[in-house]
């Protein structure tokens, strides 16, 4: 037994945040083909002589994206826009897109600015900050009484 029926007007409305914290849209206007932009995942390591931040970037050119040390922060950054058009006999169909992200990582003291690789491959983008060599970490082990 249902308590009641759902129809178009009825159903739930969520924010935009909710849906692009999920990744793909709620209700059931989206169509199947409709792109959500999501926030690209990361990967941060921290060896022995470098940081490294993997991110995937799947179907990004290296061309389309950013890498940018300012005040501090590793900034990652896209946008791209593109349309798409479909012709046949009787009717054009043109679709137009723009997505972008930004990501933003805050550098320990002991990253090196003037060392970083960043290379791109098989959509994923990976960077290496090397650590610097004098660096002397101020650490102090405190006893508990």
């Amino acid at each position: 037994m249902k308590l009641f029926k759902w129809n178009a007007n009825l159903k739930p409305k969520f924010p935009a945040t909710i849906e692009k914290f999920l990744g793909k849209k709620i209700t059931d206007k989206a169509s199947d083909g409709e792109e959500v932009s999501t926030v690209p995942s990361v990967n941060i390591s921290n060896a022995n002589k470098a940081f490294e931040v993997n991110i995937a970037l799947p179907g990004l050119d290296k061309s389309d994206v950013k890498v940018e040390i300012k005040d501090n922060c590793l900034i990652i950054s896209s946008e791209k826009q593109y349309d798409k058009e479909d012709r046949n006999k009787e009717w054009i169909r043109k679709e137009y897109g723009y997505a972008s992200f930004q990501r933003m990582f805050q550098l320990p003291e002991s990253a090196d600015h003037e060392q970083v690789q960043a290379e791109m491959k098989n959509g994923i983008l990976s960077v290496k900050i090397a650590k610097k060599t004098d660096y002397l970490e101020n650490k102090k082990l405190i006893a508990i009484e």
